[in-house]
């Protein structure tokens, strides 16, 4: 020992150590020298530094004898690994005790001897030597060497056991214990050879283990201990942890041995506590079976849903969830899941039903998860109660049944789902031949190679709109007759994915009442604008007599006719402006033209310049006013009756006149303002009439056709117009232009 004290007190980093540790050293020292094991010290280099009097008797050599001398020498070649080889393990943290090996002696024979190697450290932790513990069991190998090579072979299959492996005798004493065992429970091979096995158990069951040894001794088989019981080891340091055990009756000479294989599932616990929160905490019902049907976990959502109790369930069959008309087929269908285990929905394509407690029946979805566990594989179900679902499909469908409109739900394979009875009824099917048939049954075979595109596209950005806007649609029936249809599209989120409710309208008998309409709305321009310009010939005559006749008798006739006379020319005038007027506001949803672009600030003050040529009105722009594309013509025509009309009926002679340009992001919008005497609430819609005029025509000129013109010509660009009170006098015409005239279709 006293190299080794030398060794330590010399290496590195340790020459400032003070007498408090020599003096440590020293008693280390003379306990080394009276031990009963053999102690051999090394440097890092694998020479002997340190030799105790047990080093002397096992192994024959002195200590002046082995001092600088390799440790490698006191053992056959591949018994040992090199020392840099044990450096390193001990680096990483590895444990090497109890070793087993052989021993090469002074006189050269070689005999067994159980090692335990450390590592010697010096005050900042650096490893700077080695530390050898040898042990003789040369009794212990000549006895070994009387047991059969099966036998010894079988100590180190126990020993090579990944788990702790403690072998008993009939008294419960321990005779073999391996490595994993040490480790499990902190105690040496020598603490526990020959020791009770109770000492390995926790002190609440120890009284109760005896009689269920002898009762296992009775009838030994290999077999699982204290199935259905949770198990607990104790450990050297007094903590507790969950075993698992199996017990194997082993045949030897001295009688029946029980060979105990102790798993530490600790671990397996702690995941297992994991995964019962999880389960517990989940939003669904959640019911775990074995192979046999055999309920072993569920969760608060089980017992709200089907109204047991935790214990009423577990341990019962499966069956007791189901309704009896099911239960004579579930068995084969569990088996079948069992032979192919895999996560997917339970009866894809058919109704499912729970049974409560109460024997009252709910509508479930059942999603199926297998589960590895170390009993085999357990099936895992999550049950949703979908009975508000149900309700509300039920309701959608009944809303989809009246409604008036034939409606057709096809998934985003375009295959048809549900249909309406007015479908039956527009299309000429029955219910039956439609249901998952491909959408295209109902379209002309010209149109058939485009839809799926156009399906898919709608599944791809999906939203409530008109199908194909600006297009012919047309439905074809079971008899192959094609007939004009509306569809409108709305995307329907379900728990199998988006699908698509056509509501399809029969636009047929519409279609000919527009064109019945339109031809006859032509046919009326065409006699206005031929009535208009028929009976302007003969006016112009009555009024070119009556011009002759004042000029033939003037001087001859009295101031009463010659009154009359002048009042007739001024109603044939008229009558010939209501003509132009009325062939106008026939035309005026046709005044579209030619887009120009136009400054609409120049564009009022010019309509202003024409229609106030004695300046007795001034005029004010307000707002930005733009530049840009319009129709021309209509604008103008609708500024220059706004204008014209506060002129006419303004009550003095001078006046304010105001254009506002309001700012609106869709439309072009203008406000024309005025300070005359306005229009009472009670004629603010009757004004846009035709023939209206609120004066009379024998007080201002007028064919009360000028606000219907206006009105319709701004409706037809798709705006609108308004008229509100102005504050105090006057009035306020809103109306709305559009900015964007090539998007308007009756331009």
């Amino acid at each position: 020992m006293s190299q080794l004290e030398h060794s330590l007190q010399n290496e590195p980093g340790n020459n400032r150590k003070t007498d408090h540790v020599n003096e440590q050293h020293a008693l280390l020292a003379a306990i080394v020298a009276s031990a009963d094991d053999a102690i051999i010290g090394s440097d890092l280099s694998g020479n002997i530094l340190s030799w105790n009097h047990a080093a002397e008797i096992l192994f024959g050599y002195s200590a002046t004898a082995i001092y600088q001398r390799p440790f490698a020498m006191l053992f056959p070649a591949g018994q040992l690994p090199d020392h840099l080889s044990l450096i390193k393990l001990l680096q990483q943290g590895a444990s090497i005790g109890h070793f087993e090996t052989m021993r090469r002696c002074q006189d050269g024979t070689e005999l067994p001897v159980a090692l335990t190697i450390s590592a010697i450290r010096d005050e900042g932790d650096n490893i700077i030597g080695l530390s050898l513990i040898a042990r003789d069991f040369s009794v212990g190998y000549r006895i070994a060497a009387r047991l059969t090579q099966s036998e010894r072979h079988f100590r180190q299959v126990v020993d090579a056991a990944p788990n702790a492996m403690v072998m008993i005798d009939r008294r419960g004493l321990i005779e073999m214990v391996n490595s994993q065992a040490e480790s499990i429970f902190g105690y040496t091979r020598s603490e526990l050879l020959g020791k009770p096995l109770e000492i390995l158990i926790p002190s609440r069951f120890q009284r109760h283990h005896p009689g269920l040894r002898t009762g296992y001794f009775a009838h030994p088989v290999s077999r699982t201990m204290g199935q259905g019981r949770e198990l607990y080891g104790l450990r050297k340091d007094g903590t507790e942890f969950p075993v698992e055990i199996g017990l194997n009756p082993i045949e030897t000479a001295d009688g029946i041995k029980v060979l105990s294989a102790i798993v530490d599932i600790t671990e397996r616990k702690r995941q297992e506590e994991r995964f019962r929160l999880v389960v517990e905490a989940a939003p669904n019902a959640m019911v775990m079976i074995d192979s046999q049907g055999k309920i072993e976990m569920v969760n608060a959502q089980t017992e709200q849903i089907f109204g047991y109790e935790r214990e009423e369930l577990l341990g019962q069959p499966m069956e007791v969830l189901i309704p009896a008309r099911f239960r004579a087929h579930h068995p084969g269908l569990r088996n079948n899941f069992f032979t192919q285990p895999s996560s997917r929905s339970m009866g894809s394509g058919r109704d499912l039903f729970g049974l409560r407690k109460d024997g009252s029946e709910f509508p479930v979805e059942i999603g199926l998860n297998p589960i590895e566990t170390s009993d085999g594989i357990k099936v895992l179900s999550a049950i949703v109660d979908i009975s508000e679902r149900k309700r509300q499909e039920e309701r959608f469908r009944l809303v989809v049944e009246a409604s008036p409109n034939a409606m057709v739900m096809i998934d985003s394979q375009g295959m048809i789902e549900m249909v309406n009875a007015q479908t039956e009824h527009l299309f000429g099917y029955q219910r039956a031949e439609l249901l998952g048939q491909p959408m295209e049954i109902l379209i002309p075979a010209r149109f058939r190679p485009q839809h799926p595109g156009l399906r898919s596209s709608y599944f791809a950005s999906p939203s409530t709109r008109a199908m194909g806007t600006g297009r012919d649609l047309f439905g074809l029936r079971k008899d192959g007759s094609e007939f004009q249809i509306e569809i409108g599209l709305n995307p329907i989120q379900t728990a199998d994915g988006l699908k698509v409710l056509s509501a399809i309208v029969d636009i047929s008998e519409r279609k000919r009442f527009t064109d019945e309409l339109s031809r006859r709305n032509q046919e009326l321009n065409n006699f206005a604008y031929v009535a208009s310009h028929d009976l302007k010939s003969p006016l112009r005559g009555v009024d070119q007599l009556a011009t002759w006749l004042s000029e033939d008798l003037a001087g001859k006739i009295d101031d009463d006719t010659n009154e009359h006379l002048r009042l007739m020319r001024i109603r044939i005038k008229r009558m010939e402006r209501l003509l132009d007027d009325l062939l106008l506001y026939f035309r005026a949803g046709q005044l579209g033209g030619t887009v120009q672009h136009i400054d609409f600030a120049e564009l009022v003050r010019d309509v202003f310049d024409l229609c106030c040529a004695d300046k007795a009105f001034r005029l004010e722009l307000q707002g930005e006013f733009p530049r840009g594309h319009t129709h021309k013509v209509p604008l103008e025509l609708v500024f220059r009756n706004l204008i014209s009309n506060i002129i006419k009926h303004h009550d003095t002679k001078q006046g304010n006149i105001m254009v506002q340009a309001i700012p609106n992001e869709q439309w072009l919008e203008f406000a024309v303002c005025d300070d005359g005497p306005g229009i009472a609430p009670e004629h603010r819609e009757r004004v846009f009439a035709m023939f209206q005029t609120l004066r009379p025509r024998d007080e201002v000129e007028g064919s009360g056709m000028g606000l219907a013109i206006i009105k319709k010509t701004i409706e037809s660009l798709g705006g609108n117009i308004q008229l509100s009170a102005n504050q105090p006098r006057g009035a306020i015409f809103r109306f709305t232009w559009p900015r964007n005239t090539n998007a308007v279709g009756a331009v």
